[in-house]
């Protein structure tokens, strides 16, 4: 790719594939082969130079310059497609099924890109990004096994040309850079803590780095571009605190050489929702915490540096060349963006995503893409693309879009000033209004209530509800005169069906009363309101046999257990609520029923005794 080339970018929807040019000229490119047939899979090899899909009975890899194909395999049921680093390889996964010959049980298999001949194969039932990993330099790919890693030469993928055995080994990440290492993580087992260790690739000898750490029952394994510093996020399916439904989350910072590590201290309770590292430098940001999350930028010792401020966002993402940060709220948020300059540190401005299930940079790192995919959201689905001003300069709505994916591209074929360029001369705005609007199908977002609220407020409105045509006739329709309110400086109404003399007696009435008004309100002011009736005990149930008793002190002896384990916590320094704090203080109350009840249960005992005898 040269530098006057612009950026690309390819899209595969319901029944429809394209690929069009990127920001300033943003026009759809003519593609030889273009399926007619829908594309289960789309992807650009990482260097740019290749685009593979799939559709049902083949898969097509065309050259991303002149779009036209370069290899076609016909392989059916192909429905993920992956390539190696430098696009030399391309692997294909299909669903698993039970074959009696071993080579055609392979469902995950590796090609040669530019020819389509087939390398090797391998069976993993269940497909990930990760299933097949590959070193920088595409001299070893790599694959988990039962206790151990197995690294491949991609030449001969039918024996292993390393083994890195490791008890217990769950998962695992293959370092970028000239110098790949590989991290494994073993998640803890009873008393034992889990434990991450970097080893370099074919040297497996002893790790060069370790980590151990409690509450990890997964990990996810953040690399600098360098590979040189490893961000491990852990994971807990269960928090055992109660405060959370996700699970408790910690950040740990790793040193390739083994040097340095450290836990990354947060100051804010909740969980970590996203981490990214800065491409250029070594710094990254983290956003963490209850919503409305906190964003904070860290150095490369792990320190904070700056603090970007609360709001409820979950997503962060560095442009290629480290500059510009997108800090945005996806998912259940409400898909605001934040543009922040890394320079100056200060606001760019805020775009409005909704909706949005995807969020890229575009290579030159001038423009944000956000789309809008199934099948998380069926309707309203489109593409978007802001130049890094605010400025909306793409909108294309798509029927069920499910992918879009950008060319890769070095970040040095499109420099960056000093000083961030403004929207190019000539190109089109779209209107912000139609491509940023929320739907004008989607209700209005209303608090959360339980179901059993709900079902309250559907039983009090129904209670409410007219239940005569007179009733109905008393709703008030917006725009028009109630029939119970006066126009004002108009007459009153007299009712209908009302005579002369049936008006005279309710204007006397009115004006009497308006007369004793003054008095009756001074009388009022002044005299002292009745009290309220205390309100009534709600009368306790006594039990009455010997098995109720018995139920109601094992009811209460639970209790008990529960008030002592939330003193235990007040003990040991732990804020509780107002409820809890009160129902540790109602220890007394429940002893005194528990002592009552023993004694209703031996007089219930000798009654019993004595009706026998």
């Amino acid at each position: 790719m040269t530098a006057r080339e612009p950026t690309q970018f390819a899209y595969r929807a319901l029944r429809e594939m394209g690929v069009c040019s990127g920001p300033p000229e943003s026009a759809a490119l003519e593609l030889g082969g273009k399926p007619t047939a829908e594309v289960k899979a789309l992807k650009y090899s990482p260097n740019g130079s290749y685009l593979a899909w799939a559709v049902a009975d083949e898969v097509r890899v065309v050259d991303t310059h002149t779009l036209r194909s370069v290899a076609t395999i016909g392989r059916p049921g192909v429905v993920d497609v992956r390539f190696s680093p430098k696009g030399t390889y391309l692997v294909t996964w299909e669903r698993y099924t039970k074959q009696d010959d071993p080579e055609a049980a392979h469902n995950l298999r590796v090609w040669d890109a530019a020819t389509g001949a087939l390398q090797g194969g391998f069976v993993h039932k269940s497909f990930s990004a990760q299933a097949l990993q590959w070193t920088e330099d595409e001299k070893h790919c790599a694959m988990l096994y039962a206790g151990e890693v197995r690294f491949y030469a991609p030449t001969a993928l039918d024996r292993p040309a390393h083994v890195l055995k490791v008890d217990g080994i769950s998962s695992f990440s293959v370092s970028p850079g000239l110098a790949p290492a590989v991290a494994v993580f073993v998640p803890e087992r009873g008393s034992r803590p889990g434990l991450v260790r970097m080893y370099p690739v074919g040297s497996f000898a002893r790790a060069v780095a370790n980590k151990t750490f409690f509450k990890a029952d997964k990990v996810e394994f953040y690399w600098h571009a360098l590979g040189t510093s490893l961000l491990v996020l852990t994971q807990t399916d269960v928090d055992n605190t109660g405060r959370s439904y996700y699970g408790e989350s910690s950040l740990y910072f790793m040193a390739a050489a083994g040097n340095f590590d450290c836990r990354v201290v947060l100051d804010r309770e909740g969980p970590i929702h996203d981490v990214s590292w800065s491409p250029t430098e070594k710094e990254f940001v983290v956003i963490y915490g209850y919503m409305p999350a906190k964003t904070a930028l860290f150095n490369h010792r792990a320190e904070p540096v700056f603090d970007f401020g609360t709001a409820p966002r979950n997503f962060v993402r560095f442009n290629p060349h480290g500059r510009v940060l997108a800090i945005a709220g996806f998912g259940n948020l409400s898909g605001q963006v934040d543009l922040w300059d890394r320079r100056t540190l200060k606001k760019l401005c805020t775009l409005d995503a909704h909706g949005a299930s995807l969020c890229e940079w575009a290579p030159d790192g001038r423009y944000l893409l956000a789309a809008t995919l199934s099948p998380r959201l069926r309707v309203d689905n489109a593409i978007r693309i802001w130049h890094y001003s605010g400025a909306l300069v793409y909108h294309s709505p798509h029927n069920e879009l499910y992918h879009v994916d950008w060319r890769p591209a070095p970040a040095s074929l499109f420099p960056q000033r000093a000083v961030l360029s403004p929207v190019p001369a000539g190109i089109t705005i779209a209107d912000p209004a139609a491509a940023s609007a929320a739907p004008a199908s989607a209700k209005p977002a209303a608090a959360y209530r339980p179901p059993h609220a709900r079902m309250r407020e559907a039983a009090d409105s129904e209670s409410s509800s007219p239940r005569s045509l007179s009733d109905m006739a008393e709703r008030r329709i917006f725009g028009a005169v109630s029939a119970t309110r006066p126009v004002p400086g108009a007459p009153p109404r007299a009712p209908v069906g009302a005579t002369k003399e049936m008006v005279a007696r309710a204007g006397e009435k009115k004006r009497t009363r308006s007369r004793k008004a003054p008095k009756d309100d001074a009388a009022a002011a002044t005299s002292t309101p009745p009290p309220a009736p205390a309100p009534s005990a709600a009368p306790k149930s006594v039990p009455e046999t010997e098995v109720e008793v018995l139920k109601r002190i094992r009811m209460l002896k639970k209790k008990i257990g529960q008030i002592e384990q939330l003193a235990a916590r007040r003990d040991g320094g732990e804020s509780l609520e107002l409820n809890q704090l009160a129902k540790i203080e109602s220890r007394s109350q429940v002893d005194d029923e528990i002592a009552e009840l023993a004694a209703k249960l031996s007089t219930l005992t000798s009654s019993q005794q004595n009706l026998k005898e």
